[in-house]
Order: C-alpha cells, then structure tokens, then sequence
C-alpha cells in the first residue's frame, strides 16, 4: 500500500505542478497548449497502431506464403523422389524412410525378401510408412498389425 500511495502522492505532485503552469499562462495560450497537447498524445498513439499494424500485416503475408508452399509440397511429396532411389537395394530404403519418417526399424534381409518390424503408437504413421515403401518400388508380400500396451507393431515381408 506504500507504493502504491508514493504514486498517488506523486502523480498528485505532477497535476499540481502542471495546473499552476497552466494558470499562469493566458486563456488563448492554456487552449494551444491543451489541444496540442491531445494532438501529439493522438498522433503518437496512431504511429504506433500503425506500426502494429504494419507488422501484423507483414507476418500474414508471410504466413499465407508458408501455407502455399506447405500445400505445394504436400501434392508434390507422392511423385518427389531422391534422384538415387533406383540405386537402392531395398534394406536401403527401408532404412531410409524408416529414418525419414522417425521410426526405429529392424528387418532381416532373406535372399529378395525383407523381413520388418517396427512398432508405433498411430496407426497413420505406420500406414504412412507402407505407402512411401510402396512407392520407392518395395510391395507388401505378407503383413501383421499386432496392438500391445498401447503400441502398434507392425510385421511386414517387403519384396
């Protein structure tokens, strides 16, 4: 409560001050004063809007700009491929999408066929994974989708 009354007491102190200065001046020049006054307190809380507004302006262009090209990317990620995929045998690529998508895989390479696991807590995800193997050339031969304590663990033959 201290405070708070040095402030009043102040901002009393200030009023006082300002009101014997206007008192002392004439009737014409109390009037230029004041409505100048309201002016510059008016004028500077407008460039200040301004200015807001100007950034909040900018950020959304930027924002539309990010989303246009999110969306691009998003029709254009099914037929964008590394230029080295076809080099790839397919322990590499699954390796490689599995690094991509975040996932931790473990497969056992036997003669053409691989031989997955990979466990998950989303489905999509899992079913995401499939897709983008799909479409680095590997198919589907044989595939298990067990639930166990929350997780999704997926079992797949890629040839």
């Amino acid at each position: 409560m201290k405070t708070l009354e040095n402030i009043q007491t102040q901002l009393d102190l200030r009023i006082e001050k300002i009101k014997d200065y206007l008192d002392q001046l004439s009737t014409r020049e109390r009037w230029m004063v004041i409505l100048t006054t309201i002016f510059v307190l008016i004028a500077g809380i407008g460039s200040a809007l301004w200015t807001m507004h100007q950034a909040a302006d900018a950020q959304q262009k930027r924002l539309n700009q990010l989303k246009d090209t999110m969306v691009w990317m998003q029709s254009n990620a099914v037929s964008m491929k590394p230029a080295g995929d076809l080099q790839l045998d397919a322990a590499e690529k699954v390796q490689r999408v599995a690094q991509q998508q975040g996932l931790s895989v473990s497969s056992q390479q036997m003669d053409t066929k691989i031989v997955l696991t990979v466990s998950h807590e989303n489905y999509a995800v899992l079913a995401n994974f499939l897709t983008q193997l799909a479409q680095m050339g590997l198919s589907v031969e044989k595939m298990e989708l067990i639930q166990d304590a929350g997780l999704i663990k997926l079992s797949a033959t890629m040839q």
